[in-house]
């Protein structure tokens, strides 16, 4: 049985529209090439499809039968459409995107649905580790594309941008009794919380102040750990906004006591060709306000 997709696309336009005028006029067809196809379409099946009524159209029980499977048919040759632009366009079938636990945000979150609603085909997977592991899965190849914490030495083999900066603040739980601002003493004699990969890269001093820390690889775990009074950390800004809000923590640092901002980057490997789904990762993240 040799169908055409014009054939359904025809058939399918004359029941939604109610008549073969109708619908030449929704698709920009001739009427008598509409009622060509409509009528080929009968010949070649060996069904009645239609009624003909004087003034109007009446679907048949067969024609019913067939309506959602032509539809079905045209979804699946629009998708076999897209998907042949796609391969065009040089998109690739599957992305990995490795982000940092400790820049997890719903901003990031809607630039990946940005990526995704304009690339519909694309297999999208998302990783979630400490700024190391996202590092190992960039040089691995794990993931194609990552974006993680700045603070360590990149290999020769990873190509990095930037992405953006954030600030950084000191927040103890909202139950503790201590003075704000504390003094260095009153807060080495608390318990510090502290990022695992620091210590792994040898930069923990950089962050430690005492001798009592806990460790621990993730910027949400932290909060959470604040928040039920365990210690007290430096974390992102942004990571603890609901929870300021909300008065579960609260900043804990004198106004000229700044700390540095952190950076937040992009990286992939040298050796991997930026396709324009990568590329508008790229973008949209670079364009992300500082948090």
């Amino acid at each position: 049985m040799a169908l055409s997709l014009e054939q359904l696309h025809a058939f399918v336009a004359t029941v939604d529209r109610g008549g073969v005028a109708q619908a030449a006029r929704h698709i920009g067809k001739h009427v008598s090439t509409l009622r060509e196809q409509v009528n080929n379409l009968e010949i070649d099946t060996g069904l009645t499809l239609f009624v003909r009524h004087p003034r109007s159209l009446e679907v048949t029980e067969h024609g019913e039968q067939l309506y959602n499977f032509a539809k079905s048919m045209l979804l699946e040759a629009n998708h076999f459409d897209a998907k042949v632009e796609s391969l065009l366009q040089g998109i690739p079938e599957n992305l990995t995107i490795a982000i940092d636990t400790s820049l997890i945000d719903p901003a990031l979150d809607q630039v990946i649905s940005t990526v995704l609603k304009t690339y519909p085909y694309l297999n999208l997977k998302v990783l979630n580790g400490d700024t190391l592991q996202v590092r190992g899965w960039i040089l691995s190849g794990k993931a194609d594309i990552g974006i993680m914490l700045s603070t360590i030495h990149m290999p020769a083999e990873i190509t990095h941008a930037n992405a953006y900066s954030f600030e950084v603040v000191r927040i103890v739980p909202a139950s503790w009794d201590i003075a704000n601002p504390a003094q260095q003493m009153d807060l080495r004699e608390k318990l510090q919380l502290s990022y695992s990969f620091l210590q792994d890269i040898g930069m923990r001093d950089a962050d430690v102040i005492g001798h009592r820390y806990m460790l621990c690889n993730s910027a949400i775990q932290l909060l959470n750990l604040v928040k039920a009074g365990v210690g007290w950390a430096h974390l992102p800004k942004f990571v603890c906004e609901q929870a300021l809000e909300q008065g579960e923590v609260v900043i804990n640092q004198g106004t000229n006591e700044l700390f540095s901002n952190w950076n937040a980057e992009l990286v992939w490997q040298k050796e991997k060709a930026l396709n324009p789904a990568m590329q508008m990762f790229i973008d949209a993240v670079q364009t992300l306000p500082g948090h």
